[in-house]
């Protein structure tokens, strides 16, 4: 980790840390770039997710930084950690992954660490919530006084609320990337793109993704 950076972004590629990323930069000093992480699983979808990670890092003039963990998942026989999989989500994969965010931080002497969570991630699981982000920087608080803080700006709002607000600022959702299986364009059919559509259905937006052709469906959701 670089010694100037100040500020952490944990990046998925996906359009939550995407609005997220359009949201923190402008928010920030003049010339203070948020350096931005992705936590590397080396689950079969991670190359796409590092690709528009990589993309939405360039936009806001930012680098990527790429932290490995396959050896830990495997052990803890998983392939993912905050999402679903043929497996099971890992249990407390929010606390593992905001645990690795503040070892990051610590070691970059940031000040802050920027995540994209949502109400509707805490209505699902209690891990993303902010009483949770509070926990975890108490813990780190034990023996040290200069703990980096957890901001997650859209903790109040829905997914849909967060597209919206990403669509105002000119995010460009066409290089993100949600879908839990690779290939080249999103399937359409997994939970995650399913959100996706819905999200952008919801947020009456127009939804700019590929999807495979089988997608397409009866009303039209998976057209983009």
């Amino acid at each position: 980790m670089a010694d100037a950076a100040k500020a952490l972004l944990m990046l998925s590629g996906g359009p939550d840390s995407a609005t997220l990323a359009g949201f923190v930069a402008p928010e920030l000093p003049a010339g203070n770039r948020p350096t931005a992480i992705y936590l590397n699983s080396g689950h079969r979808t991670d190359a796409k997710e590092i690709e528009a990670a990589e993309k939405i890092a360039s936009r806001i003039g930012s680098r990527l930084e790429i932290v490995n963990i396959p050896e830990l998942l495997r052990a803890l026989r998983n392939d993912r950690l905050m999402t679903p999989s043929e497996h099971s989500i890992v249990p407390f994969g929010n606390a593992i992954a905001l645990s690795l965010m503040m070892l990051c931080a610590i070691t970059a002497r940031a000040t802050a660490i920027y995540v994209g969570y949502h109400r509707d991630d805490a209505g699902d699981n209690e891990g993303y919530s902010r009483r949770a982000m509070d926990r975890l920087e108490a813990l780190a608080a034990i023996d040290r006084d200069d703990t980096p803080k957890i901001i997650a700006p859209f903790h109040t709002m829905t997914k849909t609320e967060v597209f919206k607000l990403g669509a105002a600022m000119g995010v460009p959702y066409d290089l993100t990337w949600s879908c839990l299986h690779a290939g080249e364009l999103h399937c359409g059919q997994c939970p995650a793109c399913r959100d996706r559509q819905c999200a952008f259905a919801s947020a009456g937006l127009v939804d700019p993704t590929r999807y495979k052709p089988e997608a397409m469906t009866r009303d039209g959701v998976g057209a983009g």
